[in-house]
């Protein structure tokens, strides 16, 4: 079945599910009244290749979400590894011949890039996009396996630390002349955290903004409840939910992401093995270390974007210990297994909804 097939399938119902996830009730209990006074407005539009869909609680809604939806329009043009004529693809043609001059959204992205690269050890790795692109992941004519001469010839490409940035300049060169940056691990939550200081700088102040299951929740349900975030079962062709998050956004300042990495979202099977889109940055090859999807809760929805991609890389148990370290910053594993681990500030804040799934404690 086509790639693209598979992600768009999924990515519909994800989004059909989370957005239940987010007012439904645990199994059992009476349903919520909502506030029936509340206005609200929802929209939905194709950007950043997935379906992306903002609703907002309140009036004004409608010039709201389409400024915000500017904002990640803007956002797609420049990040777009495959657009020749994108900032990034700029960049990779030529910063590694010198310094090349970037705009402030693609300077403030690589700046956060790299210093989630080194929170996570080279897990999440920006310069990552040669070997993106020797795998096919995004493209038009869709992925296919690389040999592994083809892969060692392109891992030493990798190497975050050859991404030279000025500050007094805003410009970026590379230390090798042929390496290029991917930023699709970290282009949602940047758009997401854009998107969101939009609507509040426009006067919302309850909205939720899902960018293909990346996803900013601003300001309190209307209802004066937690929100109830679903967590998919990876292993469910339905799309169905395993799990939910209780979460109280005071806790959060306010504002909470939630962002997921699995490998069901993205993928393709050849000779009878399954591939899919989680490169480690280390070998090259997709990720297969256990995990079935990573999903970060936390008050920074760059941050929750890049790590959810660099804590599945670094598996369970270095991944639970940078996650401990951060603040307001917790984790759910789903392995495949259906084990769930979880780091401890969501110990009494997620239910388990599949009796397949069982909660793992250390």
């Amino acid at each position: 079945m086509n790639n693209k097939y598979l992600t768009g399938i999924s990515i519909v119902i994800i989004i059909g599910i989370l957005v239940f996830g987010f007012f439904m009730q645990n199994q059992g209990e009476e349903p919520e009244v909502a506030n029936t006074d509340v206005e609200e407005y929802q929209d939905t539009k194709m950007m950043l290749d997935t379906i992306n869909t903002i609703r907002t609680f309140g009036p004004d809604g409608e010039e709201a979400v389409a400024g915000a939806f500017e904002r990640v329009s803007e956002i797609d043009d420049l990040f777009n590894i495959y657009d020749e004529d994108s900032n990034v693809s700029r960049i990779n043609r030529e910063a590694g011949q010198g310094p090349v001059e970037i705009e402030d959204h693609t300077y403030t992205i690589l700046d956060k890039s790299i210093e989630y690269a080194e929170l996570s050890g080279g897990a999440f790795d920006p310069s990552i996009g040669a070997l993106i692109k020797l795998w096919g992941w995004g493209s038009d004519n869709g992925p296919s396996l690389p040999s592994q001469e083809e892969i060692e010839a392109t891992l030493p490409l990798i190497n975050y630390e050859d991404i030279l940035l000025d500050e007094a300049a805003q410009t970026v060169e590379f230390n090798q002349s042929e390496m290029m940056i991917d930023l699709g691990a970290i282009a949602k939550g940047y758009a997401g955290e854009l998107a969101t200081n939009h609507l509040e700088d426009a006067g919302i102040e309850a909205a939720f903004v899902n960018l293909g299951g990346n996803i900013v929740l601003l300001g309190d349900k209307p209802d004066g409840t937690p929100w109830r975030i679903g967590v998919q079962n990876p292993r469910s062709d339905r799309g169905e939910l395993m799990g939910l998050v209780v979460a109280d956004t005071d806790y959060y300042d306010n504002r909470l992401a939630i962002a997921t990495s699995g490998d069901y979202e993205r993928y393709f099977e050849e000779d009878g093995e399954f591939y899919h889109h989680i490169l480690s940055p280390f070998t090259g090859q997709s990720v297969d270390n256990g995990i079935a999807s990573t999903t970060i809760v936390a008050n920074d929805p760059v941050m929750a974007d890049a790590l959810s991609t660099g804590i599945f890389v670094l598996g369970i148990e270095e991944g639970l210990e940078l996650a401990e370290s951060i603040d307001d910053f917790e984790i759910i594993f789903v392995t495949d297994d259906k084990e769930v681990h979880l780091s401890s500030g969501l110990i009494d804040n997620f239910e388990v909804l599949d009796d397949d799934f069982e909660i793992f404690e250390l």
